[in-house]
Protein backbone atom coordinates (compact mmCIF):
# COMPACT_ATOMS: atom_id res chain seq x y z
CA UNK A 1 0.00 0.00 0.00
CA UNK A 2 2.84 2.47 0.05
CA UNK A 3 2.21 4.80 -2.15
CA UNK A 4 5.79 6.44 -2.46
CA UNK A 5 9.02 4.88 -1.01
CA UNK A 6 9.82 8.06 0.89
CA UNK A 7 6.97 8.98 2.45
CA UNK A 8 6.67 12.31 4.88
CA UNK A 9 5.94 11.06 8.55
CA UNK A 10 4.58 13.06 10.86
CA UNK A 11 4.31 12.45 14.81
CA UNK A 12 0.57 12.69 15.85
CA UNK A 13 -1.24 12.20 19.18
CA UNK A 14 -4.61 10.57 19.10
CA UNK A 15 -6.83 9.24 21.86
CA UNK A 16 -8.07 5.73 20.49
CA UNK A 17 -9.46 2.39 21.62
CA UNK A 18 -5.95 0.66 21.84
CA UNK A 19 -8.06 -2.93 21.68
CA UNK A 20 -9.02 -2.02 17.88
CA UNK A 21 -5.63 -1.04 17.03
CA UNK A 22 -4.12 -4.32 18.47
CA UNK A 23 -6.67 -5.73 16.33
CA UNK A 24 -5.84 -4.04 12.97
CA UNK A 25 -2.31 -4.36 13.66
CA UNK A 26 -2.88 -8.31 13.29
CA UNK A 27 -5.69 -8.21 10.78
CA UNK A 28 -3.52 -6.40 8.36
CA UNK A 29 -0.89 -8.23 9.61
CA UNK A 30 1.53 -5.53 9.97
CA UNK A 31 4.29 -5.37 11.80
CA UNK A 32 3.58 -2.40 14.71
CA UNK A 33 0.73 -0.45 15.49
CA UNK A 34 1.93 2.90 14.05
CA UNK A 35 1.91 0.79 10.77
CA UNK A 36 -1.46 -0.72 10.70
CA UNK A 37 -2.55 3.04 11.45
CA UNK A 38 -0.80 3.84 8.21
CA UNK A 39 -1.97 1.51 6.18
CA UNK A 40 -5.46 1.82 7.54
CA UNK A 41 -5.08 5.58 6.52
CA UNK A 42 -4.37 4.81 3.16
CA UNK A 43 -6.90 2.05 2.15
CA UNK A 44 -9.77 4.11 3.51
CA UNK A 45 -8.23 6.90 0.74
CA UNK A 46 -7.94 5.16 -1.62
CA UNK A 47 -11.78 3.90 -1.23
CA UNK A 48 -12.41 7.55 -1.20
CA UNK A 49 -10.88 7.76 -4.51
CA UNK A 50 -12.56 4.72 -5.87
CA UNK A 51 -16.10 6.09 -4.40
CA UNK A 52 -15.77 9.60 -6.09
CA UNK A 53 -14.37 8.12 -9.40
CA UNK A 54 -17.82 5.47 -9.48
CA UNK A 55 -19.95 8.62 -8.63
CA UNK A 56 -18.36 10.30 -11.73
CA UNK A 57 -19.03 7.48 -13.84
CA UNK A 58 -22.81 7.58 -12.48
CA UNK A 59 -23.30 11.40 -12.85
CA UNK A 60 -21.98 10.42 -16.46
CA UNK A 61 -24.49 8.13 -17.20
CA UNK A 62 -22.44 5.28 -18.06
CA UNK A 63 -22.70 3.42 -14.65
CA UNK A 64 -25.35 0.57 -14.63
CA UNK A 65 -25.47 0.25 -18.66
CA UNK A 66 -24.65 -2.51 -20.89
CA UNK A 67 -22.12 -1.10 -23.21
CA UNK A 68 -21.26 -4.86 -25.02
CA UNK A 69 -24.24 -4.54 -26.76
Amino acid sequence: MAKAAAQRLDRKNFIVDGSKVKRLKRVLRTSSESEAIRVAVDRALDAEEAIAALERLRKRGTWGKNLAY
